[in-house]
């Protein structure tokens, strides 16, 4: 399964900031704003989720 998720928390509750035309997200949990987007497989996920943790991969 792929995760479209915020590059600034992590969240995958993402949706058009201003419609399909500009390609600019809006996260609903940290309110950010911008064109980019990180999309992630299950594994790539969870690392990803360590990561911004502060965890490391062990």
């Amino acid at each position: 399964m792929n995760h479209r998720v915020c590059p600034q928390c992590g969240s995958e509750h993402i949706d058009f900031e201003t419609g399909y035309i500009t390609g600019k997200y809006r996260c609903l949990d940290c309110g950010y704003v911008g064109s980019v987007i990180f999309e992630f497989d299950d594994t790539n996920y969870d690392r990803f989720l360590k990561q911004l943790r502060g965890e490391e991969d062990k």
